[in-house]
């Protein structure tokens, strides 16, 4: 007679994410602390093309505003405390 086996618990993650506001405030904090921290060309990039300009211009320029999101979520949706910017780093308008 064979015993059945035990089900698998999965194991729950605990990812408590803030209320809306707070989640865009987070957003803004975690993009200007990727970009400030950023090479300066990638800042270039970032700030002054649009994604098709970047996708147009090929190679790797296409790759550097996902790369700059990808970054910018994972933090913003984290639980770690995002740093401040660099300092003298100007927010772009």
């Amino acid at each position: 007679m064979t015993t059945p086996k035990s089900k698998r618990t999965k194991k729950k993650v605990n990812k408590k994410r803030p209320n809306d506001n707070n989640l865009v405030l987070r957003y803004e904090d975690a993009w200007n602390y990727i970009v400030s921290h950023s090479a300066t060309w990638r800042q270039e990039i970032v700030i002054n093309m649009t994604p098709e300009e970047a996708k147009t211009a090929g190679g790797r320029v296409a790759e550097v505003h996902h790369e700059i999101a990808k970054e910018v979520m994972r933090l913003a949706e984290s639980n770690r405390k995002i740093p401040p910017p660099k300092e003298n780093w100007q927010k772009p308008e």
